[in-house]
C-alpha cells in the first residue's frame, strides 16, 4: 500500500497592536508560504509570526515590526525586521528568511561533501 505524504505549513500570526485584517493575513502568509516552499520537502513546518507596531525611542515616527520563528526544518530559525512600512517590513522578513535557510542548507552541504572526501581518501588506503 502507498502511503501519500503530504506537506503541511502551518501558520500562525499574532498582531500586536495593529488590527487584523484579511489582507494583511493573506499577504504574510503568501509571503512565508513562498520563501518556504523551496527548503522544505514533505516535512511538517509550524510557522510564528507576529506582526506589531512599535516607535523606536531614538528615531520619530511609526515603526512596523514583523518576526518569524519556523520550526520543524534541522532546526529553529528566528528572523526579525523593522520598517516604516508593515508591507515592506514583511518583504523584508520574507528575503532574511530565505537568505538564513539558505545558508543553513550550503553549509550542511558543504560539511557533507567534506566527510565524503575523507571517506574516500580513507578507503583509497585500505
Amino acid at each position: 500500500m502507498w502511503k501519500i505524504l503530504k506537506k503541511y505549513m502551518n501558520i500562525a500570526i499574532k498582531f500586536i497592536n495593529i488590527e487584523s485584517t484579511e489582507a494583511l493575513t493573506n499577504y504574510a502568509n503568501d509571503k512565508i508560504k513562498e520563501a518556504l516552499q523551496k527548503f522544505t520537502k514533505d516535512k511538517d513546518i509550524f510557522v510564528e509570526i507576529e506582526l506589531s507596531k512599535t516607535n523606536n525611542h531614538h528615531v520619530q515616527g511609526v515603526f512596523f515590526r514583523a518576526s518569524a520563528e519556523v520550526k520543524g526544518l534541522s532546526k529553529k530559525y528566528f528572523v526579525e525586521s523593522t520598517k516604516e512600512d508593515l508591507y515592506a517590513s514583511i518583504d523584508d522578513l520574507k528575503d532574511k528568511l530565505e537568505e538564513i535557510i539558505s545558508n543553513a542548507k550550503d553549509r550542511r552541504s558543504r560539511i557533507a561533501h567534506k566527510v565524503a572526501i575523507k571517506f574516500k581518501k580513507l578507503f583509497k588506503k585500505l
